[in-house]
């Protein structure tokens, strides 16, 4: 409550200890009862689980895919208002205050409603209005308006928005209120000018919230045991998108993944010599790809061959070294045994995972493909990221897909390595600060110019490697020659000083000292202690934006009046995800998704009439355009909603365009219900998203409302609708005010 106090201390402080503050309060209030289920069946996005199983034959928390009509929510939620004034305190001041109490039974799956949602916030609002001279001023937590866009965002900047049911909520339900002091001026030609200093917060998102986990996750090199996967706090939430799912996902996300690959690599360190830094030629440039298609034989170009004298170890691995315990089927002719000397490099069948033989004994006369199931350490019971699979079905959906050309070499830096998820947010002292004004010109149009200097809502993921001590690590990339121009990666300490230069320039190449590449000289990773952590920083970043809209009324002898209205906005300094392949291709997870900043433009124009007596229409076409747009081969501005691995990090538009229609419309003998339709379209890269939500009211009393309410996503499944398909719902409720 550090910035409640900061902004609201002498306020707050006059209404709560006035003794007859709320003497003459008046108390209203109003129960919401809601039920969603969901309309379509299978599996929505962050859903994971379904026939995996941990060493005890279960798996905490595994989910399946939901059914037509299984329950998406059972929430219940109390909202109460007092009001009053405080006229002890200050004359003509008035306040306000909404409490709300909100429980949300389980749906589907293990997901719970989480209290950072802001339907969860018991304190909603609380403000007090006054005047000083000519200015009105409202100071506490509260919501502010701007602009008119129907489903989308623009000049509604102050306050941040919860997503966590994408768009279904009603705008003053999924605003979010923020702290801060709103004071606004009526001159005498009618114009008004408002400024406004607020309190910073991030937009809410599934899968990215406060609930996630920050502690380190690593991965055991010889159990692989569950519970070193952070579950991505939103875990089964219907509206996940794919671009959170590729952070905090339990299967697909780089969160989870990341200690994964550490598993990996100690488990090849151990069994390859600790790789040897780099130094083994063999090793050097053996790559992913090179390994999961190659073959168990002794000839060029197999395992053995390759291996570069490592043969005891690589035999070591593929055989059960048990005692008396023999391999079977395609491992028979590669049967040895760990003596006293080579057991040190070799790895035994108690360091191994569970079913790791199981899997390899069955390879029957499939050889090609050992590779893979030897990289996927989960073989489907162990862990629930994805890194390797042995299909070749030719699609990239798992995280060695994406890494052919990262070499063991490269592995031997992620020995050990680690998950962090952290939250670098503003502090107090930071604050948001916003203008505006408003005129009306002679021939009746309205405007406004907006203008703010704040942190974007849109919260960004910003990742780096961090050492012991919490460091940034330097991610040194070397081009090795002597293997094809391979490129390695390393990760040192910048701040630790190094004995010799990193990079011995020589034939065009450069060459990676061998014997510079230890602990002492600051390096990570391999059968050192000294793992790496790859951080996930959660921030926003400050933006200034410049914005304005209009209205007008036109008449027409065959609609009759059409409001012709607009906005649009100007925001610079925006941060936006750019995907390189090409660094993500050799294991450079830090350079191969980057946060950009750039410049973006906003705009939207609309037009609403009114037919058959009282059926308002509205159509409206929003533009959001990518100033910066980074539009290459191999490195290109992603789709921040829908990048996944099951698209290949799908690419963003430059210019995208959405199309809204909305219909709303009383019914009955005196109009006492009423139902309304928004329809919205969005253009995608192969093809178009779509939402429909159709919803109705209908008053049984003066009390007491009876609700149905109807979405449908569908379209291009890597579009930010037609991806929630399967999310699809029907939700009923009843709401009784008093």
């Amino acid at each position: 409550m550090k910035k409640q106090n900061l902004i609201l201390s002498a306020a707050l402080v006059a209404v709560f200890s006035a003794s007859t503050a709320f003497a003459e309060a008046e108390v209203t209030g109003k129960i919401v009862h809601e039920s969603g289920f969901f309309s379509e069946a299978g599996s929505t996005i962050g859903d994971y689980g379904v026939g995996f199983t941990n060493a005890a034959g279960s798996h905490d928390g595994g989910l399946n895919t939901h059914k037509k009509n299984d329950a998406m929510k059972r929430e219940t939620s109390a909202r109460i208002y007092v009001d009053g004034e405080l006229n002890e305190v200050t004359d003509g001041a008035t306040y306000h205050v909404e409490l709300n109490l909100m429980t949300d039974g389980k749906g589907n799956s293990n997901y719970d409603s989480h209290e950072s949602y802001t339907q969860r916030d018991a304190l909603r609002e609380a403000y007090v209005d006054t005047t000083v001279e000519d200015w009105s001023i409202r100071a506490g937590k509260q919501q502010v308006v701007w602009g008119t866009a129907d489903g989308m965002k623009l000049l509604d900047m102050i306050n941040p928005t919860d997503y966590s049911e994408m768009a279904q909520n009603q705008m003053e339900d999924s605003r979010i209120p923020v702290w801060m002091v709103n004071a606004e001026k009526t001159n005498e030609d009618g114009s008004e000018f408002q400024v406004i200093v607020s309190q910073p917060r991030e937009n809410i998102f599934a899968g990215l919230n406060r609930h996630i986990d920050t502690s380190v996750r690593r991965n055991s090199a010889t159990t692989g045991a569950d519970g070193t996967h952070n579950l991505g706090a939103d875990t089964g939430h219907a509206f996940i998108m794919k671009g959170p799912d590729t952070i905090t996902g339990v299967e697909n996300g780089f969160l989870n993944i990341a200690p994964d690959l550490g598993g990996v690599a100690t488990m090849f360190a151990g069994a390859f010599g600790a790789l040897n830094k780099m130094s083994t030629a063999g090793m050097t440039g053996f790559t992913v790809d090179g390994f999961e298609t190659m073959a168990m034989g002794g000839g060029a170009g197999s395992m053995s061959y390759n291996m570069s004298g490592s043969g005891a170890e690589m035999l070591g691995l593929l055989v059960d070294t048990v005692a008396g315990d023999t391999a079977t089927g395609a491992n028979a002719a590669y049967t040895t045994t760990c003596t006293a000397t080579a057991g040190a490099a070799c790895l035994s069948y108690e360091n191994l995972p569970v079913g790791f033989f199981n899997t390899i004994n069955n390879v029957g006369g499939d050889d090609t493909t050992l590779g893979a199931k030897l990289l996927n350490l989960g073989f489907g019971t162990q862990f629930d990221s994805n890194l390797a699979d042995d299909k070749t079905d030719g699609v990239d959906d798992t995280a060695f897909d994406y890494m052919p050309n990262a070499t063991f070499a490269t592995f031997d830096a992620f020995g050990n390595a680690g998950s962090q998820y952290v939250y670098n947010m503003p502090k107090d002292s930071d604050l948001d600060v916003a203008f505006k004004t408003k005129r009306s010109t002679a021939n009746g149009v309205n405007y406004s110019l907006n203008a703010s200097y704040n942190y974007d809502k849109n919260p960004i993921i910003d990742l780096s490697w961090r050492g012991t001590a919490g460091q940034e690590l330097t991610t040194y990339e070397a081009v090795v020659a002597a293997s094809g121009n391979t490129t390695t990666l390393q990760l040192y300490d910048a701040a630790n000083p190094l004995a010799v230069d990193l990079i011995a320039t020589g034939a065009g190449a450069n060459v990676v000292p061998t014997a510079d590449l230890t602990v002492a000289n600051g390096f990570y990773g391999g059968a050192a202690t000294q793992a790496a952590t790859l951080r996930f920083s959660q921030e926003v970043k400050r933006v200034a934006n410049l914005g304005g809209s209009f209205d007008m009324a036109i008449e027409t002898e065959a609609l009759g009046p059409v409001v012709i209205r607009g906005e649009a906005l100007y925001t610079k300094g925006a941060y936006s995800p750019v995907i390189d392949k090409t660094k993500l291709g050799y294991g450079d997870l830090v350079g191969a998704l980057e946060m950009v900043k750039g410049d973006r433009a906003k705009f939207v124009l609309g037009a609403d009439i009114t037919a058959m007596t009282n059926m308002m229409i509205s159509a409206q076409f929003i533009q959001d355009s990518d100033l910066d747009f980074v539009d290459g081969a191999n490195r290109y501005t992603a789709d921040y909603a829908t990048m996944h691995m099951t698209n290949g990090f799908n690419k963003a538009i430059k210019d995208k365009n959405f199309y809204s229609l909305f219909f709303s419309k009383p019914f009955g003998a005196s109009g006492e219900h009423r139902w309304n339709n928004i329809t919205m379209l969005e253009e995608g890269v192969n093809g178009n998203g779509k939402w429909n939500r159709l919803d109705a009211e209908f008053s049984i009393d003066d009390d007491t409302q009876a609700t149905v309410e109807y979405n449908k996503y569908w379209g291009d499944a890597n579009t930010q609708f037609g991806q929630l398909e399967k999310s699809s719902n029907i939700q009923v409720g009843v709401k009784y005010s008093f």
